[in-house]
Parts: C-alpha cells; sequence; structure tokens
C-alpha cells in the first residue's frame, strides 16, 4: 500500500529526542540532541565547524539516521515511513550542483514530482508554479550548469518546492552568495510560509530571517532562544566561534 501524506493537523513540524550519531571512522557528531521546532517557525542552526548543524539537517529526512528518535509532523522517521516523510521535507544541500543534473532547468525541477507518478498537466503546473516561486520561470529550457551560483541555488529550491513540502531544510544555503544575490535570497525565503530549518554561518541572515536559533557545539546544543536574545550576548557567542552581524 502507498504512503500516505499526514491528514491529521499537527502543531510540531520536528520532534528530536536523545539523538546521537558517529560516523564510520569514529567521530562523533551528535550526542544527545533534543529539540522541538513548531509548525511554521524558521529556526537557525548555528555553531563552528564540526558541530553537527548538517548533520542534524539530515536526519529529518533520513539520509543520516543515528540513535534515538526523530519524529517530522507526527510520523517517525524509519523504515517504512521514510517515501512520505521524504516528501514532507524538502532538503536544499549547500552545493545546487550536488542537486542539480539534468540537461534543462525544466527536467531539473520535474524530477521530484515525476518521481511520485504525477499526471503530466500536474507535473507541468507544479514546474510552473515553482520557478515562479524562485523568480526564475523564464528559465525553464536553460542548462542549470551554465546559471550563476545563485541562479543555480534557486533552483535548487525550487527543486524541492515543486514536491509541495511543510518543511524546508536548508544548509548553508547563502554560502558563496556576492551581496546582491544574498540580499535576494534572504528577500525571497522571507516570502515562503513553510517550517524552515537553515543551517548558516552566516549571522546577517540569521538576524534578518530567523526568529529562533539554536547554538550546536560538539555534537551538543549549548543554546537556544529568540535570535535577538542570542544575538544580545557577545559572550555567549564569542564562546561558540560565533561574530555578531
Amino acid at each position: 500500500m502507498p504512503e500516505s501524506r499526514i491528514t491529521t493537523p499537527v502543531k510540531t513540524a520536528v520532534s528530536i529526542r536523545n539523538v546521537s550519531f558517529a560516523y564510520p571512522d569514529g567521530q562523533v557528531a551528535l550526542l544527545d540532541v533534543s529539540l522541538t521546532i513548531g509548525r511554521g517557525e524558521k529556526v537557525a542552526l548555528v555553531g563552528p565547524n564540526g558541530a553537527g548543524k548538517s548533520t542534524l539537517l539530515l536526519h529529518l529526512n533520513g539520509i543520516l539516521r543515528g540513535h534515538g528518535r526523530v519524529e517530522v509532523l507526527g510520523q517517525p522517521v524509519q523504515d517504512g515511513r521514510l517515501g512520505s516523510v521524504r516528501a514532507q521535507v524538502g532538503f536544499v544541500f549547500q552545493n545546487p550542483d550536488d542537486q542539480l543534473f539534468s540537461p534543462t532547468v525544466f527536467e531539473d525541477v520535474a524530477f521530484g514530482p515525476l518521481y511520485m507518478g504525477l499526471p503530466r498537466e500536474e507535473i507541468q503546473e507544479r514546474v510552473r508554479r515553482a520557478l515562479e516561486q524562485v523568480g526564475m520561470e523564464a528559465f525553464e529550457d536553460r542548462m542549470p550548469h551554465h546559471l550563476s551560483l545563485g541562479e543555480r541555488k534557486r533552483v535548487a529550491i525550487a527543486t524541492v518546492l515543486a514536491m509541495d513540502p511543510e518543511i524546508l531544510a536548508l544548509d548553508e544555503p547563502s554560502l558563496g552568495l556576492d551581496p546582491r544575490a544574498r540580499r535576494g535570497l534572504i528577500s525571497l525565503l522571507r516570502e515562503f510560509s513553510q517550517t524552515m530549518v537553515v543551517a548558516t554561518h552566516d549571522m546577517h541572515l540569521v538576524r534578518d530571517l530567523l526568529p529562533r536559533t539554536v547554538i550546536l557545539d560538539q555534537g551538543r546544543v549549548a543554546a537556544e532562544g529568540p535570535t535577538q536574545d542570542i544575538l544580545a550576548d557577545r559572550e555567549l557567542l564569542e564562546q561558540h566561534g560565533l561574530e555578531l552581524p
């Protein structure tokens, strides 16, 4: 029987309970992490390199699975549920070239809906709508590797929007962008209503976009709270290798 999407309303988008994870070489990336994210929240994951930010994001749709429990919209991230969970969590990789592999922008954005087995007309509508949402509607026939980095990042976001997810998980979305492209990206993301979890070193993006901040360090939650309070604590930021925006 095919997996179904969530039909009953839940207030919690993501529930992470006592999650620990170590890579095959023995490196411990997460250590007893617990975190709850409400539906519609926009949350920053910040911390030094190696803090576990990307590793935690990859647990949201089961790309990585450690010890502990992760639930997405009330569904456990486990075998037998991964298809429906991944339909709900749109993961945008740090490098858009890890996400774009088709000859044209249209084919890249259509890949997910096509894999879902949707009718051709709905696939075309989803592609049109997703590209319109990221301001790339005139680029359907372009080759992704001929686009600028900022344009490729927008197309990568469109590939997950076409799946109609309830949660967006973004890994370093502003990395490598010039100031103009970065401002455009923030303006774009501000318009989205989905729950958003963003792993980033960009404290300007955190300040301008994400009302709640979680600091990870050495695989643990070191602090969390309203972004304005976290950013007002200079000593806390310095302690975890973070700079004021």
